[in-house]
């Protein structure tokens, strides 16, 4: 099997929600995940993250992100990756010393206390902690797309 992948909740939001122009790209790296053909690895803080995307920007029903998000919570092929004091700790001196938000430092603290030197994002800034900190970057949503979501 391959590399073990974090996958960070903008991947997530995506693959959950089909209307947006990202889904055909993320849904079936999911897909993969949850049938085993690929390793992957969720922080549970981005499952949180996932959540809000959702219901506040996608405008998702509560009730269906909850049930999305709960039905692959469920995923045993899928590594969830706790919150812990140590990865809050290095999660604040990453954000400090890189100038990034708590949440795309938690993902990187999440990924280098866990030994995973993979991140699947389509995040700027989550691109520039991964080329400081050594980590490779993985975007499955192709260039074109991604200039299309940012107008």
């Amino acid at each position: 099997m391959d590399a073990m992948r974090l996958v960070d909740a903008d991947i997530l939001s995506y693959a959950l929600f089909r209307k947006h122009d990202a889904h055909p790209y993320c849904w079936p790296l999911l897909q993969n995940a949850i049938h085993g053909r690929i390793s992957v690895a969720i922080a549970t803080v981005s499952m949180l993250e996932a959540y809000h995307a959702l219901v506040e920007d996608y405008m998702v029903e509560r009730d269906e992100a909850f049930r999305k998000l709960d039905a692959l919570a469920r995923s045993r092929r899928i590594k969830f990756l706790p919150m812990t004091i140590d990865i809050a700790r290095k999660a604040i001196e990453v954000a400090k010393i890189h100038e990034v938000r708590s949440f795309d430092a938690n993902l990187v603290a999440s990924a280098e206390t866990n030994g995973i030197s993979v991140i699947m994002s389509n995040d700027k800034h989550v691109a520039r902690l991964c080329r400081e900190r050594g980590l490779i970057l993985e975007n499955p949503i192709p260039e074109e797309v991604t200039k299309k979501m940012r107008l």
